[in-house]
């Protein structure tokens, strides 16, 4: 009797209902910029990749094909428009529009995916890539890829759809992952936050309302019951239902890595906090060599944040403490302690070889660089203050090696590396030169949360040729451990 109470709850709160759930999917028609012959064959691959998965109930087009007739004069502009847009998924029922623009060429195919809301502007994802390539299975399978990384962003795995007292009923079933047993929790959106410049929908605000735990599951709805509530506030219609039980959790971690990958992904930017330890040390040579060397230790921050998936900006900031002590040589004094300040302002672009922000990638990066070693002033050894500085630039390259790890290396330097010593003893240098490598490797901990490791090697170096010819170098190998969390 409860069952059918409960049911019949459900049939009288679904024209209640004020928005239709992300869940529900529409697959617009695929324009390619020419005769539309590749754009059709995409559409079929992709249409039937919809309809055999899981994570979206599909609808039918052919509600679509009497709203998009009066329009197949100009059809690509039209699905550009709002207005058409918002016609065609309050028709449909749709809480997302999924658009494929390709762009054909002689040997190669643009292909951008957007998934869009129900007003026709919220913009849930968008990705975009150029394949060399104009074969429709491949473009096919990128937009499969994609769709993939899209349906890990939806907020809820479902949403309540009707509710008698503390038992409720959810709008997925058995296809989605869920069982007799499972525990959910429920929360009821807030407001959402859009990002400044791609204009996505990149995060929303929630407050839980309850606890519960399923009790029934059929193919395409599950029932539940409240196990407790957080706070006074009861549940409503459209609520969110988020699965967080035993059952699901093993699903998950038996997704290939690939599929993954966007848990990974940030919204605007991420912040490396390291600590360091390492040698270094100081060499002079000319009529003869002498050097020092010690243990430095420090940290690092590295903050960075993305316009685009694409471009970005970023500061880098590192300190390290320590002395040097005599090596080879001669010496007034036989130490020497210093601090050392690391600088770096890096404007890049990041290439996506497969176009997938957490598959491989290319970083390519320019800005300025600065390298202070501030050691005590003793005229008679030759040290001050040392500063080289300069126009930076430089290239990082990561790779997925094995579930959520991946490797990256990078090398950048001072394209126009410059000398400045604080006391006057060397003079004006005649050339100077930076580099930095680093190897090294991350794990993915959390879903915003990454351990790093890696090996660091600087070295700057400067050249007088007034007199006898001297060179100053300096050269650092450090071990640096930390985290990356995105934000």
């Amino acid at each position: 009797m409860k069952k059918l109470l409960l049911l019949g709850a459900l049939f009288l709160s679904a024209n209640l209902m004020a928005s239709e759930s992300m869940r529900n999917c529409m697959l617009l028609p695929v324009t390619d910029g020419a005769d539309n012959k590749i754009g059709f064959k995409v559409f079929e691959d992709v249409e039937n990749y919809i309809k055999d998965g899981s994570w979206c109930t599909y609808k039918s087009n052919s509600e679509l094909i009497n709203i998009l007739g009066q329009y197949s004069k100009n059809l690509e502009s039209h699905l550009n428009n709002k207005d058409v847009l918002k016609v065609i998924a309050d028709k449909t029922k749709a809480g997302t529009l999924i658009r494929i623009v390709l762009a054909v060429g002689a040997n190669t195919a643009d292909v951008k995916v957007e998934v869009i809301g129900e007003n026709g502007e919220d913009r849930y994802f968008k990705e975009q890539t150029q394949l060399k390539t104009t074969d429709s299975t491949v473009i096919s399978q990128t937009v499969k890829n994609w769709l993939d990384m899209y349906e890990k962003t939806i907020p809820y795995s479902g949403r309540v759809k009707g509710v008698l007292g503390d038992q409720f009923t959810i709008d997925i079933g058995r296809k989605s992952q869920i069982f007799n047993g499972s525990e959910i929790v429920i929360e009821r959106p807030t407001a959402k936050r859009q990002h400044p410049l791609l204009k996505e929908i990149i995060d929303y605000q929630t407050e839980k309302i309850a606890d519960a735990k399923v009790f029934d599951v059929g193919e395409t709805q599950a029932q539940a019951r409240v196990t407790a509530y957080e706070g006074n506030k009861k549940l409503r219609i459209e609520d969110w239902v988020k699965v967080r039980s035993v059952e699901s959790r093993k699903v998950i971690e038996q997704v290939k890595f690939g599929e993954k990958e966007d848990n990974e992904f940030g919204k605007l930017g991420s912040i490396g906090i390291y600590l360091t330890a390492g040698s270094g040390s100081v060499t002079k040579s000319g009529a003869s060599e002498s050097s020092m060397d010690g243990m430095r230790f420090g940290g690092h921050l590295d903050l960075e944040l993305w316009a685009t998936r694409n471009w970005w900006g970023g500061i880098e900031f590192g300190k390290k403490f320590g002395s040097y002590k005599k090596d080879q040589g001669t010496f007034t004094q036989e130490s020497n302690s210093s601090d050392n300040t690391a600088t770096r302002v890096k404007f890049g672009y990041k290439y996506l070889p497969m176009g997938f922000f957490y598959g491989p990638q290319v970083d390519l990066y320019g800005g300025y660089g600065s390298y202070i070693y501030g050691m005590n002033t003793s005229l008679a050894d030759g040290f001050t203050e040392f500063t080289f500085s300069g126009l930076l630039l430089g290239a990082r390259g990561s790779i997925p090696v094995y579930q959520a790890m991946r490797m990256y290396l990078l090398i950048d330097f001072l394209l126009t590396s410059s000398y400045k010593e604080k006391a006057k003893i060397y003079g004006t240098d005649d050339s100077s030169s930076n580099y930095r490598l680093e190897i090294g490797g991350q794990y993915a901990y959390e879903t915003n949360i990454s351990l790093v490791g890696a090996v660091e090697v600087l070295s700057n170096k400067a050249t007088f040729t007034k007199g006898n010819t001297k060179e100053l170098q300096f050269k650092d190998t450090s071990a640096k451990v930390g985290a990356i969390f995105t934000f």
